[in-house]
């Protein structure tokens, strides 16, 4: 793979923007807690630090983003809007429509979130920049995740007692997060 391809992937489709996103709601957080003393006080903060401290969550946002879309299937790093080399060999450039006939497949979303009582920072950071933008009232904001798929198993019970072996076994750390299911497309 040619050097240029983690590049351009860096500042491509979106990336820079939710890396600058991350690193301004991480950032304060982090000075707070590396410069509180220099913040409490009124001492002099090492604005070097300051700046370091804003570029290491958009550095590790980026290569996390870059990393993605690099382990990524071809058709999803292409991006939405790009023929992958592989649909244009097979001259197809969109897939097949769905036989109306055929019952839909189930699609799992499963939600992640973090167990009460355990830290969520980045709950924290968000309630923080909604409370900076005007946002009152906003209080006790918990972040979390969902995971979306579709599954070939036709029996709803056989498909959740399957999502739910994913989850305890990949989706969800079941010692710090809690997880619940939705099945759409059931038949």
């Amino acid at each position: 793979m040619p050097f240029s391809t983690p590049l351009r992937f860096a500042v491509s489709n979106g990336i820079p923007r939710r890396a600058a996103i991350t690193a301004l709601i991480v950032g304060p957080i982090l000075t707070a807690i590396n410069q509180g003393d220099a913040l409490v006080l009124d001492g002099d903060l090492d604005w070097t630090k300051v700046v370091l401290t804003f570029m290491v969550p958009y550095a590790v946002a980026t290569v996390g983003a870059v990393g993605a879309r690099m382990n990524a299937p071809e058709s999803v790093a292409a991006g939405p809007c790009q023929t992958t080399p592989a649909a244009l060999s097979s001259g197809r450039t969109r897939p097949d429509p769905p036989d109306p006939l055929e019952a839909p497949p189930l699609r799992a979303r499963i939600h992640v979130s973090l167990k009460n009582g355990v830290l969520d920072p980045q709950g924290k950071a968000i309630q923080h920049a909604l409370t900076a933008l005007g946002f009152e009232g906003v209080d006790d904001v918990r972040q979390g995740k969902v995971i979306e798929f579709s599954l070939a198993e036709e029996d709803p019970d056989r498909a959740r007692t399957a999502v739910q072996e994913m989850c305890e076994r990949l989706l969800a750390n079941t010692v710090i997060e809690n997880y619940a299911i939705e099945l759409d497309g059931e038949h």
